[in-house]
């Protein structure tokens, strides 16, 4: 397992012992591609796993998000291996498409194209 992977878990794990991970969300209500889990963990312990569904970004946005969200909001830096496969999920999962409109909440802060 790699060290990125390892932290994604152990915050995931810390989160949800403090009451930081939400109790109706897990994995599993997710779409099942490889990187779930791994995806879960990174993005849980700052919001909703639906936030992350409704934004509706291709590739280049999702790489560009998870930078930002390194840099500005204290995500632990996935290595060049995770971030693959948090992409390739993000791609895969959650594909391109206009942001959910009317009731749907998109990130107002996710860096713009």
């Amino acid at each position: 397992m790699s060290r990125s992977i390892m932290l994604a878990a152990v915050v995931a794990v810390a989160l949800a012992a403090a009451g930081g991970v939400r109790a109706e969300e897990s994995p599993t209500d997710m779409p099942d591609f490889p990187g779930r889990d791994e995806t879960f963990g990174y993005c849980i312990g700052c919001h909703s796993m639906k936030v992350v569904g409704r934004q509706g970004m291709d590739r280049e946005r999702w790489d560009t998000t998870l930078s930002w969200m390194s840099e500005k909001h204290n995500m632990p830096a996935p290595d060049g291996e995770t971030r693959k496969l948090l992409l390739d999920y993000l791609e895969k999962a959650y594909p391109a498409a206009a942001p959910a409109q009317g009731g749907g909440f998109v990130v107002p802060f996710a860096p713009q194209r």
